[in-house]
This record gives structure tokens, C-alpha cells and sequence, in this order.
């Protein structure tokens, strides 16, 4: 039995994950989404095992290993190029977020998606239950269940715990990509790291097809002033950062468009005691934002919409409370571990790295 009208705030990863499922157990759904139909913010991720297994009760897992690249080891060196791990991979691709969602969202019904909807509050019942949600632009939809996939800094999750807080941003990463099919071909299909010896730098190198290279530099705030978003700022920030650095990072930086080059904020969510209230759930960054060198956002994500879209059509109650609170038992247990994690990566990444280097992923069971 299917809740009723599902309205999904956020047309990102979790929102059209969620979407490509439920549609294929026979529901239906509307997803506003605050950008046009080209908005792709974010440049790229890694996939892991758990993300593909997921992936694969979506149904579009051919065709995102079709547009993703395979990653077959990774590499973490330091800053002079001495080799500090280096290890096979399994079942780990890169791959662009555009190239992503256009996989992810294939096959769905133009109708159902609808841009330029910022989502603004929520308009309740006496009895805490949502009615309605309210955009921006004053249009508004009404629904017997809302889910919030609007990313880390949710104002869903805003309107239903309004208490909920991210970390500060300790770690902040500068996010670009290149065009190169020569870099990509000699990364080797590696997931590369270079660390400073002294902790709270790194510059990562994430190959994401055959002709696109996804870099990030990260830094310790309380070390280095986080630069002003201005291309020849960012430029001259990180040629300073890696001044000496082994060959590739040189050619990476020669080869970048600062322009297209992005500062990131990262932080984790304190946990939260359900990841739903009343009549509206959160999935991915929503529910359970964790520190990105975890690399689990987006397959943590795809987990949340599999699993809620199957316990909410396998729901035998009209209300979909008892679909809710299994959702939100089962994820909170698998995320707690990898938020913990979170903390652990970080903490390493502050301090000088040591000789039992770990491969920089949080793997699931």
C-alpha cells in the first residue's frame, strides 16, 4: 500500500534515487527542485561497493558504470613524493555529478519534476502534521508525505528540527576539475593523495572518465586563512600550498580553469534522534551530513532511497508511521559507524601522517 501523494524537496541524488524506485514498485511522486534543469552543483564523487549495490535495486547501475571511470588502486604520497600506502581497490569509480544524475534520472516522467522551486517553510495541521510545503516563488504543494533530500543544509530539516547542528568547518577543500585524457591516462585508474608532512594539507586526484580529473585541495582552517572566492586568489592560494610539490600536482594546476574552481565547507551533523517527523523524512545529507572523507554521501544517499521507497510500498498502514520509523531504525544504524569514521579520517588528516596509512574511505559491511 503506497502513502498516498509523495512530494520530494530536493532534486538531487536522494530525491531522484527515491523517485527511479518507488516508480518501479508502482508509485508515484512530485520532486520540486530549486535549480533549472541543467543545475548539476558539485563537481564529482567516488562510488563504492555499497553505492553499486544500491544502485542496482534502482535499476541504473549499467548505465552509470557506462559514464563512471573504475578506480583500481589508490596511492597516498607525501608532499617530497615518497610513497606512504599504496593498495588495490574494490568495486570504486569516479564519476561526474552530471554524469550521474543524467543516469540516475533516465526514464523518468518529464511531469513529475519541477525546477526554479525553492523550498520556504511548511504549513501544518493542529496536529503537527504537514500539509502543505511553500516555495519561494509562492507556489505551493500539498501532500500526504514529504521527503527532504535538499542536501547538508536542509531547510526541510530546518522546519522539523529546528535544534539540528553541523560541525564547523574544520576542513575546507577548494573542488576543481581538468580536461586532460593525458593526466587521466597516467594516473593509472588511481585514486591519488598527496599529504604534507606536517598534517592539514592534502591535494586528492580523482580520475572521473577517460578525459575528466576531479582534484581537491584540503586544508586545516585554524592553519591556513581560507582565500576569497576569486580565481586569481584561489590560483596563487594553492601554487603557494603545493609550492615544491612532486611533478603531477604541477601539471594539475597548470592545466586548472580557476574559474570553475569551488570553495567547500565541509562538516559533519550531529546525529539525530530519527531521520522523520510526523509526516516528512529526511534522506542522504539531509538526515545524516558526515565528514566527506568518508567518500559515503552519495552512497549512503542511494541507500536511504532504496530502502525507504520498498519499506513505505511494502507498508500495509494508511499513515506510513510504521514505514517511517523502521526506515529511520535501520539507517541511523548502519550511518552511526561511518560518522564515527568521519571523526577518525579527520583526526588523522589534522595530524602529521604516520606509516600505518589507511586507504582514506570508509568501507560498509
Amino acid at each position: 500500500m503506497h502513502p498516498g501523494k509523495v512530494a520530494i524537496i530536493g532534486g538531487g541524488i536522494a530525491g531522484t534515487a527515491f523517485a527511479q524506485r518507488y516508480r518501479q514498485l508502482g508509485g508515484q511522486v512530485s520532486i520540486h527542485e530549486r535549480g533549472g534543469p541543467q543545475h548539476h552543483p558539485g563537481m564529482g564523487f567516488i562510488l563504492l561497493a555499497n553505492g553499486f549495490e544500491a544502485l542496482s535495486s534502482v535499476g541504473r547501475r549499467s548505465a552509470v558504470e557506462k559514464l563512471s571511470y573504475p578506480l583500481t588502486d589508490c596511492t597516498i604520497r607525501d608532499h617530497r613524493g615518497n610513497t606512504l600506502l599504496d593498495e588495490k581497490l574494490e568495486w570504486a569509480h569516479g564519476i561526474t555529478r552530471s554524469a550521474f544524475l543524467e543516469a540516475l534520472s533516465r526514464g523518468l516522467p518529464e511531469s513529475w519534476i519541477r525546477h526554479g522551486q525553492a523550498f520556504s517553510h511548511f504549513e501544518s495541521n493542529p496536529n503537527g502534521r504537514v500539509r502543505r510545503a511553500i516555495f519561494e516563488n509562492g507556489e505551493q504543494v500539498e501532500a500526504d508525505l514529504f521527503l527532504g533530500c535538499d542536501g547538508a543544509n536542509s531547510r526541510v530539516r530546518g522546519e522539523i528540527f529546528p535544534t539540528a547542528k553541523l560541525s564547523g568547518s574544520r576542513v575546507i577543500e577548494l573542488v576543481s576539475e581538468i580536461e586532460s585524457d593525458l593526466l587521466v591516462a597516467r594516473t593509472r585508474k588511481r585514486f591519488m593523495k598527496f599529504r604534507h608532512e606536517e598534517g592539514g594539507l592534502a591535494l586528492g586526484l580523482v580520475p572521473a572518465s577517460r578525459r575528466k580529473l576531479i582534484w581537491y585541495l584540503q586544508f586545516d582552517a585554524e592553519k591556513y586563512s581560507t582565500p576569497e572566492a576569486d580565481p586569481g586568489r584561489l590560483e596563487s592560494f594553492t601554487r603557494l600550498l603545493t609550492q615544491g610539490w612532486p611533478g603531477p600536482v604541477l601539471q594539475l594546476i597548470q592545466a586548472t580553469d580557476f574559474r570553475r574552481t569551488r570553495i567547500c565547507h565541509t562538516g559533519a551533523l550531529e546525529p539525530l534522534n530519527a531521520y522523520f517527523r510526523e509526516n516528512v523524512a529526511l534522506l542522504g545529507d539531509a538526515a545524516h551530513a558526515m565528514h566527506s572523507f568518508t567518500s559515503q554521501g552519495v552512497n549512503t544517499a542511494i541507500e536511504d532511497a532504496v530502502l525507504l521507497a520498498e519499506t513505505l510500498a511494502n507498508s500495509h498502514s494508511s499513515t506510513s508511521r510504521h514505514a517511517l520509523t523502521s526506515y529511520s531504525e535501520a539507517r541511523k544504524a548502519a550511518i552511526r559507524p561511518l560518522l564515527k569514521l568521519g571523526n577518525t579520517l579527520q583526526d588523522e588528516f589534522l595530524a602529521p601522517p604516520t606509516v600505518d596509512q589507511r586507504i582514506p574511505l570508509a568501507t560498509t559491511a
